[in-house]
């Protein structure tokens, strides 16, 4: 059979326009497609497979029960290697093979800001857990949610631990990326309001590194009497070994996702003293009991998979949005995502309670997992409990939790 040029040209336009159409027009009987880009390897591998494990969670349930707008859900999983370049990739296949509805689940900003671009090009929402201050900046369509305070509102509490404990003069070192760049930043600021200052320049770094000696002979010449590293579990932990090594004596502030049960077997005793801080679920809370037990662990009063109770949040608001959107539609999406986040309207913590209602014509205000899941109209948080410990004993001491409100 021969094929003209010009119907080949004409039918390569089509093949073009096909993913979109197929998102918000075409096949509707169909599944309803969304994609998960976690990060299983890299820097977040200890927190991507429980967001994994809550998104196939909740879907299943769902589909259990009839899925929304009588569609099943099915979600395209991938790795983002706590990279943003391979996140890209995973996320040009998600939306130009896959045809997803929505992203969720990216855990560092810097895979987060590098896929904005494709999914606003694409008309594509996401729902994600990152802090950098740089976030709602690419968001032209106000098709983002974030389920993490950004960096200004967790230093605002690290400084004032560090002036506290009279630490008015801490150096600052962190992996070369958009969210140790913005948490420099920032700590800078909020130190200098409680009358301290950053000791020289922040010191930025390759994350993948073999070796961290001579960062580490840098931050000890400084004489800084206490640092502020701002990395993952895994560079953390061999840039702290190096100023242990080096007989750093003075004090050392992290955030508790570097300094987990990997970080203390890894150094042992010399864990000890590390102040640290974090946003924390709502112990005790039934929406955060709720997720729990979805997930197979018994609620025992204390913090557990922080970050899967955020990825339980981002699965249901969207689940939520579509269906009291009646649509996969990204503005009609985006605008009752918001709407149920946000309210007025009946307390639900599921689901299920959230479609019920939804169904009956009512309005409901969902309650999450992680937070209240209130958010401003830049799609960032209004507020989040944050937490700061000091490693005792090897364990985590509460020192105190507080509100982080966004401004």
């Amino acid at each position: 059979m021969n094929i003209t040029r010009r119907l080949f040209v004409t039918g390569s336009t089509i093949a073009l326009a096909t993913p979109a159409l197929l998102r918000h027009g075409l096949a509707q009987s169909g599944p309803i497609k969304i994609g998960s880009l976690t990060p299983l390897t890299g820097g977040g591998a200890p927190y991507g497979p429980e967001k994994a494990k809550a998104h196939r969670a909740v879907v299943d349930l769902v589909n259990a029960n009839g899925g929304v707008l009588g569609r099943k859900i099915e979600v395209i999983a991938e790795d983002s290697q706590t990279n943003p370049e391979a996140a890209v990739r995973a996320a040009r296949k998600m939306i130009d093979a896959d045809q997803v509805s929505a992203i969720i689940g990216t855990w560092a900003s810097s895979e987060t800001i590098g896929i904005m671009p494709l999914c606003q090009d694409a008309n594509v929402v996401q729902l994600f857990s990152g802090s950098s201050d740089n976030l709602p900046d690419g968001d032209k369509k106000r098709l983002c949610f974030n389920l993490q305070p950004l960096n200004k509102a967790w230093c605002v509490a690290l400084a004032d631990l560090a002036a506290k404990r009279g630490y008015l003069k801490v150096g600052f070192a962190g992996p070369k990326n958009d969210f140790a760049a913005s948490m420099g930043a920032s700590f800078g600021k909020s130190l200098q309001a409680v009358g301290g200052q950053i000791v020289g320049e922040p010191l930025y770094y390759n994350p993948t590194q073999v070796s961290y000696r001579a960062e580490a002979e840098k931050l000890i010449a400084s004489k800084a009497p206490a640092l502020f590293l701002a990395g993952y579990v895994t560079d953390f932990t061999a840039l702290y070994r190096e100023l242990v090594r080096g007989g750093y004596t003075g004090k050392v502030f992290a955030l508790s996702f570097a300094v987990g049960p990997d970080f203390k077997k890894a150094v042992g005793s010399a864990a000890e003293g590390i102040l640290h801080g974090s946003p924390v679920p709502p112990v005790g809370k039934d929406s955060y009991d709720a997720y729990l037990r979805l997930v197979g662990v018994k609620p025992n009063g204390q913090i557990q998979f922080p970050y899967g109770c955020a990825a339980y949040d981002e699965i249901n608001l969207l689940l939520l949005g579509m269906a009291s959107a009646k649509s996969t539609e990204a503005r009609a999406l985006s605008d009752n995502i918001m709407k149920v986040a946000n309210g007025p309207g009946e307390r639900v913590t599921t689901f299920a309670e959230g479609a019920k209602l939804l169904a009956e014509g009512k309005s409901i205000n969902y309650d999450g997992a992680s937070s209240s899941a209130d958010f401003l109209p830049n799609g960032m948080l209004k507020s989040r409990d944050f937490a700061l410990y000091e490693i005792k004993g090897g364990e985590d001491v509460s020192i105190l939790t507080t509100t982080s409100t966004a401004e």
